[in-house]
């Protein structure tokens, strides 16, 4: 693929190049720091600390906690200054949390390592790097928020080596100490440098020509908010906005479940560890596949149209997962199937309520959503574990995620079919 290939339309390209270039970069050493890095290091602090493995990746939903309850205020905050000093901020915190747990003498310390990672990933994750897209990008938002996350799709697949080759040189401190490094002197100058000063303007979404607009979408492109004197207008968009966050919340819950426990749902089923692995790894490059198809595709499909297919794909995989049965071939197609909804969906969450609210306001109303889909996605291991340690057993609890995956699909739908019935304001 080609440079051409990234060429974006309209008198903000350079600002769009930029901020694609730069997030690619950062959004790597964000989630690959301060997310994928525990499922290496783990092992290696629980030792060192005495922390059981509840207790160790119980402090990180901890963290998750913290960066749902955080969300909705960072997402304001972008709404009215653009981006810049909170995505700086959020890498001076994130260099913070790695220095903190690098040097943590004790849990106590550890935790609030943790604590101000969870603030750090609030400010410097897909949430908030979306909202700062929505500010500078105008036309170009689409394709630069489809291009940070095909991007953002290989954190794990660089940092789950970089942090075992810096674990095994430098140990567990030695390697949260370089990515504290990475964050002051690779995150923050490129979020400075990059993210314009001032707000910016949020654009209205484009529709490509001869789509059916949405009357969400109609008032959104002419009316930059809902006034609050319009009777019946506020509860309905509530009620639109409640049901698409469910279901996003769902896909999460669903994902980080697959995150912890996959392996051995899938030896559950007959599955030899070797077979296992093989199957996870088919997840990342699909999840990959997935965003590429929408950035390739993406200028004749709408963002609706792209969420209901993230959503139906979740629902076919768990499917296939009951049917696994210790087959590696239908294990790979449950990896085929959930990599490319789930690569979807994390796209899907950014550009759906653009294009159902309108872009005024996005970075608030984006933060609301992430605060539950972070909440999902702590309770997510502990709830599935739960359900384990009451009897249900591995192949029962998988009718458990296909029932919760239609019922995503049912609450996405209610959501489209609220749009649609929306009043032009």
């Amino acid at each position: 693929m080609t440079w051409r290939a990234f060429k974006f339309p309209g008198g903000t390209d350079r600002v769009t190049r930029r901020l694609v270039m730069a997030f690619a970069i950062t959004q790597i050493i964000a989630w690959g720091s301060l997310y994928y890095s525990i499922a290496v290091l783990g092992p290696s602090i629980g030792a060192e600390l005495g922390l059981s493995r509840s207790g160790l990746f119980g402090i990180v939903s901890l963290t998750l906690l913290v960066l749902g309850a955080m969300a909705p205020t960072v997402g304001r905050l972008i709404d009215a200054t653009g981006g810049r000093m909170v995505m700086c901020a959020g890498s001076i915190l994130g260099a913070l949390a790695c220095a903190t747990l690098a040097l943590a003498p004790n849990v106590w310390i550890y935790m609030l390592g943790w604590a101000i990672g969870g603030v750090s990933m609030a400010m410097g994750l897909y949430d908030p790097a979306f909202a700062t897209l929505n500010r500078h990008t105008g036309a170009n938002y689409r394709r630069a928020l489809t291009m940070v996350t095909l991007a953002g799709g290989f954190a794990s697949t660089v940092f789950w080596p970089l942090t075992m080759q810096l674990m095994n040189a430098i140990g567990w401190r030695g390697a949260f100490g370089v990515f504290a490094l990475l964050h002051l002197f690779v995150c923050l100058p490129l979020h400075w440098l990059a993210i314009p000063a001032g707000g910016g303007e949020a654009a209205a979404p484009s529709t490509p020509a001869g789509a059916p607009v949405s009357p969400a979408v109609a008032a959104s492109a002419t009316t930059p908010a809902a006034p609050a004197a319009v009777p019946g207008v506020q509860p309905q968009t509530r009620t639109l906005l409640t049901w698409l966050t469910i279901s996003f919340a769902i896909a999460v819950f669903i994902g980080s479940t697959m995150s912890m426990h996959l392996l051995g749902l899938l030896q559950a089923t007959g599955m030899t560890l070797g077979a296992a692995v093989t199957v996870g790894a088919v997840i990342g490059p699909m999840q990959v596949a997935g965003r590429l198809g929408e950035f390739l595709l993406g200028a004749r499909v709408q963002p609706q149209s792209v969420g209901a297919t993230a959503v139906v794909l979740l629902v076919a995989a768990m499917a296939a997962l009951t049917l696994v049965d210790g087959s590696l071939h239908a294990g790979i197609l449950f990896a085929m199937l959930y990599g490319m909804g789930n690569g979807l969906m994390t796209i899907a969450r950014g550009m759906v309520p653009a294009a159902l609210f309108g872009r005024v306001g996005y970075g608030a109303r984006i933060g609301r959503i992430a605060r539950w889909v972070f909440f999902a996605n702590a309770a997510a291991p502990a709830t599935y574990a739960a359900l384990l340690g009451m009897g249900v057993g591995y192949r029962n609890s998988v009718l458990v995620l296909l029932a919760l995956a239609v019922f995503g699909v049912l609450a996405y739908r209610r959501a489209m079919l609220l749009a649609r019935a929306l009043p032009a304001f």
